[in-house]
């Protein structure tokens, strides 16, 4: 009778424990969105929408481009590049004419294969109604589904990942 009453008293107190609110989550975490593994982004200022993949799996995001070429303006390095872009809201083709600074270069390992140097860019962008900022390698995905993915730098202090999900951002960009 006496493990019954103890039972009894340690049970809520079990309970307790393991249903708080885990203190880590709520300060550190709470402002993160909750989003899709796919989500339409939207190129600033007047670019078109595009799918992106949010790939927990990619260090750096990066961007389809092409005719990437390095230039130097008033003694900075330049990139100038053309995006492809397909809308993902009305399937308007659009070619978008870029000139960014150029932020950094950085060697993208893949599979069996030797390590390729990228050209990095910060583009502005907009998801889920917000505007945002990011690093983007330049490179041709044009044998992609998805010519723009969001990699951890990127989302780690915007976004948790929700894997079984698309289109989670209800929040619209304004754009045609």
């Amino acid at each position: 009778m006496n493990n019954i009453r103890f039972f009894n008293l340690l049970l809520p107190m079990i309970l307790i424990f393991l249903l708080r609110p885990d203190p880590a989550w709520t300060e550190q975490e709470s402002h993160l969105l909750i989003m899709g593994w796919v989500e339409k982004t939207r190129l600033l200022p007047d670019g078109p929408f595009l799918k992106a993949k949010l790939d927990t799996g990619a260090r750096t995001s990066s961007m389809h481009a092409r005719d990437i070429e390095p230039f130097e303006k008033d003694g900075q390095k330049m990139v100038r590049f053309t995006v492809d872009a397909q809308c993902a809201r009305t399937g308007e083709k659009q070619v978008l004419q870029f000139e960014k600074p150029l932020k950094r270069n950085v060697l993208i390992r893949q599979h069996q294969r030797d390590p390729m140097p990228r050209p990095v860019v910060v583009m502005d962008f907009c998801l889920g109604g917000t505007v945002h900022s990011a690093q983007f390698s330049l490179t041709d995905r044009s044998g992609f589904n998805y010519p723009v993915l969001l990699g951890r730098i990127f989302l780690e202090d915007v976004a948790l990942v929700d894997s079984g999900s698309t289109g989670l951002m209800s929040q619209v960009c304004p754009g045609p």
